[in-house]
C-alpha cells in the first residue's frame, strides 16, 4: 500500500482481487497479514469479502449431477443437423490428410524431378539424340590442323 493512513483505489482493487485466494489461504503469510490489516479499518473492502463468502456458501451447496447417458452423441448429432454437416460430417481426403504432409510430398517429387535433370546429359528428361558424323575433311586438311 501506498501509506498506511489513506490507501489508494489501485490498493483497493489489489485487496479485492486477492480477496478469494486469500479465503483459500494461498496467500504468503505476510499478503495475508496485510489484508487482515486493510480488512480492519475498510468498509467497502470488508463487505467485498463478506459477498464472496456468501457467493461460495450459495454456489457450495449446488451439486454436480451426472450428464445423461446419452449427451455427447445427441449433443453431436444437433449440431450436426443444425449446421446442415458442416461440422462432424463426412470428411473428404483433403480434411483428412494434413496440409503440411502434402507439402512435403510436393517438395520431395520436386526434388527428385530436380536431380534427375541435373543428372541428365541433356538437362531434359529426352534421351540424348544420336549426332551426325561431321563433314568429312578433304585431303591433307587434317595434316594442316595438327601441330
Amino acid at each position: 500500500m501506498s501509506s498506511p493512513d489513506k490507501p489508494t483505489d489501485a490498493d483497493h482493487e489489489r485487496i479485492e482481487a486477492s480477496l478469494s485466494d486469500y479465503l483459500d489461504g494461498a496467500l504468503p503469510a505476510d499478503e495475508a497479514r496485510s489484508i487482515e490489516r486493510h480488512l480492519e479499518d475498510c468498509a467497502g473492502c470488508k463487505q467485498a469479502l463478506a459477498e464472496l463468502e456468501e457467493t461460495r456458501r450459495a454456489l457450495s451447496g449446488l451439486h454436480r449431477a451426472p450428464a445423461p447417458p446419452h449427451f455427447e452423441r445427441e449433443v453431436a448429432e444437433t449440431i450436426r443437423r443444425r449446421s446442415q454437416g458442416r461440422f462432424f460430417g463426412r470428411r473428404t481426403f483433403g480434411d483428412r490428410v494434413p496440409l503440411e504432409l502434402l507439402a512435403l510430398v510436393a517438395l520431395g517429387l520436386g526434388l527428385v524431378l530436380y536431380f534427375l535433370l541435373r543428372s541428365s546429359e541433356t538437362g531434359s528428361l529426352r534421351p540424348l539424340q544420336d549426332e551426325p558424323d561431321p563433314p568429312a575433311l578433304q585431303e591433307g586438311a587434317r595434316e594442316a590442323l595438327e601441330p
